[in-house]
């Protein structure tokens, strides 16, 4: 018996095998738009500081690891908010530049903005 697509699909989005971590990790929910000539992702990080989030690129991979800080202010008599690490890998449509990435940090949303490989140019025989 074939196993069951286990696939998210929202409306308007195209099918994709990306999910969040299980295990010991939180999930990282992220949005990935298509802005012509890069990619914008954002991904919600509330309650992070900026040195407890690593990013790094490679090829179409995208890795976001959000490891906090221990907390040491008391014990809790009950914790409904997610806490501990929170990664993704994310298989981006096409490959980007990895040497133009850009990431900023703003109220708990973390933007990475990640420029597209320039493609193949057919040049013009004179």
């Amino acid at each position: 018996m074939p196993k069951p697509d286990r696939t998210r699909q929202t409306p308007g989005s195209t099918r994709t095998r990306d999910r969040p971590t299980n295990g010991e990790t939180a999930a990282l929910p992220v949005d990935v738009a298509d802005r012509g000539d890069r990619f914008l992702v954002s991904a919600d990080l509330p309650g992070f500081r900026t040195q407890d989030i690593d990013v790094t690129v490679r090829k179409d991979r995208l890795r976001i690891v959000a490891d906090p800080a221990e907390e040491t202010d008391g014990t809790y008599r009950r914790r409904e908010r997610g806490s501990g690490t929170r990664r993704r890998v994310i298989r981006l449509p096409e490959p980007v530049d990895e040497k133009h990435v850009s990431a900023s940090y703003t109220d708990g949303i973390l933007w990475i903005t990640l420029k597209k490989r320039a493609q193949p140019k057919r040049v013009e025989i004179q």
